[in-house]
């Protein structure tokens, strides 16, 4: 019996499931730490009435079990695959780098590991690659370092006239480094659709190679690695790459097969991860009289008696006049909708916070129904015209090709951008 053969259970999000087939290793095999955030788990497992149960939460994925495949699957259908590849961080993303599985979708697993390996490299680029002491053996001509007696009379045997010198060079050139420039490598081929994330991490390639020398690294070199804390934010990308070095699973990708790894996600970041990544690339492209304030912070709305005391807002996006300071439209990406008004309340709070606002929008997946498409909110009630900001809520259809298997990476973008860009010119048109 193959391993997509086996018994299937079914977990939506937010739903419990009865898990008959679950045995004690299965139970100890959810339990694990790396399938944790935190203390915290994506999915309970429990007994009622000597009867087991699995319940799920705001996460997708797969974990094979020695019996059953458990689906955790999202409440919106779409090429999660696709999706995945603009996640931000490693912390929403659990998985056991150890089990390799059969999975339908293996053939663009890689994608989704490149993107968290990039997003750790670039922390590591902004902290500065890790320098260490590494102990070199040289002959030079003046004393460096400790004299070597061994190498000094193997210099005399051979009447070599220098000086064989033991000593500790400060570098960047180490193992943690030539890890990660050796996985980089490998890596790199194995991105099957996402081109910008190809053109990053070989952009970072290049510019470890002028400080970090190609070695012959193999998995086991990952384990030799102990952690301090000069080198603890190494300890993720060190993870990947050790998942990357595994030789056996690159052969049966480079061989077609597709191949993964138990994992679940964090639907709520990859909704928001993504919809912030396509609405920073149509305005780039569709919308050049703006320009995109990420998480651009604002403290004018409430303040503490106390200097210093003080909220901080932070939307999702906010869009700003180039050459200006006026924000004419916030955005807040939103996968799953909270009671009737909470969401509104939160860009109403945005609207008061952030000067010059004129439109605020919430975009849902189109699962989301009952949505109110646009509302006022008039901030003085004594000037209503110039104090009008616009409350839009919006729905993108993410549903495109999921059952079609040769969907192109890039149609399927390019449809999520159509859909964006539509919505980002109905929020501004009265901004002219």
């Amino acid at each position: 019996m193959t391993e997509t053969e086996k018994k299937l259970l079914l977990v939506p999000e937010y739903h419990t499931r009865i898990a008959e087939a679950l045995s004690e290793e299965d139970w100890d095999y959810l339990e694990k730490p790396c399938f944790k955030h935190g203390n915290k788990k994506p999915y309970k497992i429990f007994t009622r009435k000597k009867v087991d149960y699995i319940e799920n939460t705001s996460y997708s994925g797969v974990i094979q079990l020695e019996n059953i495949r458990v689906h955790f699957s999202t409440k919106v259908k779409t090429n999660l695959f696709y999706m995945l590849s603009f996640l931000k961080s490693e912390k929403d993303f659990l998985f056991d780098p150890e089990i390799s599985i059969e999975l339908k979708e293996g053939k663009n697993f890689f994608d989704i590991i490149g993107r968290l390996f990039l997003n750790e490299l670039e922390e590591i680029i902004k902290q500065g690659l890790l320098k260490k002491y590494i102990t070199k053996h040289e002959n030079v001509g003046f004393l460096k370092g400790k004299l070597s007696i061994k190498g000094q009379i193997q210099n005399h045997i051979h009447n070599v006239p220098k000086l064989s010198c033991t000593y500790g060079d400060l570098t960047v050139n180490n193992l943690e480094n030539q890890i990660v420039l050796k996985a980089l490598k490998l890596l790199i081929p194995m991105i099957r659709f996402n081109e910008n994330l190809i053109t990053d991490l070989t952009r970072y390639e290049y510019m470890l190679k002028d400080f970090v020398e190609l070695e012959a690294i193999s998995y086991s070199d990952c384990d030799k690695i102990h952690f301090n804390r000069l080198n603890e934010h190494y300890d993720t990308i060190i993870q990947f790459s050790k998942l990357i070095l595994e030789e056996n699973f690159i052969k049966s990708v480079h061989k077609g097969e597709s191949r993964g790894f138990n994992f679940v996600v964090n639907m709520n970041k990859v909704y928001e991860n993504f919809i912030t990544e396509m609405v920073k690339e149509v305005v780039e492209k569709d919308f050049i009289c703006y320009e995109i304030g990420s998480q651009t912070r604002f403290d004018r709305l409430v303040r503490g008696e106390k200097r210093g005391d003080k909220l901080i807002t932070v939307p999702d996006i906010i869009l700003k006049c180039k050459n200006s300071e006026s924000y004419p439209l916030i955005i807040d990406a939103k996968y799953k909708r909270e009671d009737k008004n909470a969401d509104y309340y939160q860009v109403i709070a945005y609207s008061l916070a952030i000067p010059n606002v004129r439109a605020c929008c919430l975009i849902y997946p189109q699962t989301e129904n009952d949505i109110e498409k646009e509302l006022i909110l008039r901030r003085d009630l004594t000037n209503p015209e110039t104090s009008e900001v616009k409350l839009y809520a919006s729905t993108v259809n993410l549903d495109i090709g999921e059952k079609d298997d040769n969907l192109e990476f890039s149609d399927f973008i390019e449809c999520i951008k159509t859909q964006i860009s539509e919505i980002i010119s109905n929020c501004l048109k009265d901004d002219e």
